[in-house]
């Protein structure tokens, strides 16, 4: 059940981060400077915004929070990066291959780092709520 929770919420993760960067990637900004900063804190929100709302999930079925998300994380980026190849060789279509692309240059650009700030926060943020408690 364990591994079924973190594979579900490693696709819902990958989902919504594409989503959400596609969003703060259309807002027009017309200078490059602001436009590269604006997407870095956007990258940085987005991350914060799924550790919370991941804890309270993974709190709220009693799982470990702080040892799954590190596991969410691998299994996020193993899938969005082995399974489009996958899907590729199984099933040789032009439209699909396209999709597959688009899925591992969103895993390569916006999963990689989201998943990397999400880890540190974890790391980070657990740690402090320890010493604090």
């Amino acid at each position: 059940m364990k591994k079924f929770v973190v594979i579900v919420s490693s696709i819902f993760e990958f989902v919504f981060y594409t989503f959400f960067m596609v969003l703060i990637g259309s807002i027009p900004i017309n200078n490059q400077a602001l436009k590269l900063v604006v997407h870095f804190l956007g990258l940085i929100v987005v991350a914060l915004l799924f550790y919370y709302l991941i804890r309270f999930i993974f709190n709220k079925i009693e799982m470990k929070a702080k040892k799954y998300i590190y596991y969410m994380t691998i299994s996020n980026v193993i899938l969005g990066a082995i399974v489009p190849v996958f899907l590729i060789i199984i099933i040789p279509n032009e439209t699909l291959t396209t999709l597959a692309f688009l899925t591992i240059v969103s895993t390569i650009y916006y999963g990689i780092l989201i998943n990397i700030m999400i880890c540190l926060f974890n790391y980070f943020l657990s740690n402090r709520m320890k010493k604090l408690g």
